[in-house]
């Protein structure tokens, strides 16, 4: 009755490119190389989309002491100094919040895109942009659903601008974004708490607890983590949600 879809990756095609480099310190290409050092650590798709837009020419520093940071970003240690990148819950967890940077990264959330910022010694070096395209086939699979009673709704840690913007073109009337996987999870527990048999759709780790935790999880399998696919009870192995 009710079918919860992540954005990335699952509504979305999720091979973002990027498309804004915004130095707040420094010049675009000592951020760009300090984002594509801690990006060269990570499959998400926002992370690849830093490698590429880098490209083979940027000197990728060594980091130490990487790490995921669940449903915020990554971190890791490049010549002593703890870097961060990730997405605006990270840069509030950072305390590294300015006017400044607030205003960049709304304007950019206003287009529909995704921002991500990086963070150093406490403040906002860079905000990084990507743009994913929605899937050409998940408008029908939409309608498709909506036709046989199901209750579509987007379950994202994407930013409330792009996630509204995304659903709209889709015809998701729903939309439940910024969410830690916790948070996803608890969506899900609320809708069965409804009475409603509950779906989940995603490709990540952050959905794997929703995946789990759904009467029917569905991987998109084809770029999805080994996680989700592990999690999911279902495999879709063309990547196509219809």
């Amino acid at each position: 009755r009710v079918l919860g879809l992540d954005k990335t990756g699952t509504v979305t095609q999720g091979r973002p490119p990027l498309t804004d480099i915004v130095p707040l310190v420094g010049s675009e290409a000592q951020v760009l190389r300090l984002a594509a050092a801690l990006s060269g650590r990570s499959d998400h798709p926002v992370s690849r989309a830093v490698v590429q837009g880098a490209g083979a020419a940027v000197d990728s520093p060594a980091v130490a002491n990487f790490a995921a940071l669940s449903g915020r970003g990554i971190e890791g240690t490049i010549d002593g100094v703890l870097y961060r990148l990730g997405n605006h819950r990270l840069v509030e967890d950072s305390g590294a919040c300015s006017p400044e940077f607030e205003a960049r990264l709304d304007a950019l959330e206003q287009q529909g895109k995704t921002a991500i910022v990086l963070i150093g010694a406490g403040q906002a070096l860079a905000v990084f942009a990507i743009a994913d395209a929605v899937r050409e086939q998940s408008r029908e699979a939409v309608a498709q659903l909506k036709a046989l009673g199901i209750r579509p709704v987007m379950l994202t840690g994407g930013n409330r601008h792009t996630a509204a913007a995304l659903a709209r073109q889709v015809g998701i009337g729903e939309v439940r974004s910024e969410l830690l996987p916790q948070e996803k999870l608890r969506a899900i527990e609320e809708f069965a708490a409804e009475g409603s048999v509950v779906g989940m759709v995603g490709d990540g780790i952050n959905d794997a607890p929703a995946l789990a935790k759904a009467n029917i999880g569905f991987a998109m399998a084809a770029a999805g983590t080994d996680t989700a696919i592990e999690t999911a009870d279902v495999a879709l192995m063309d990547g196509a949600p219809r």
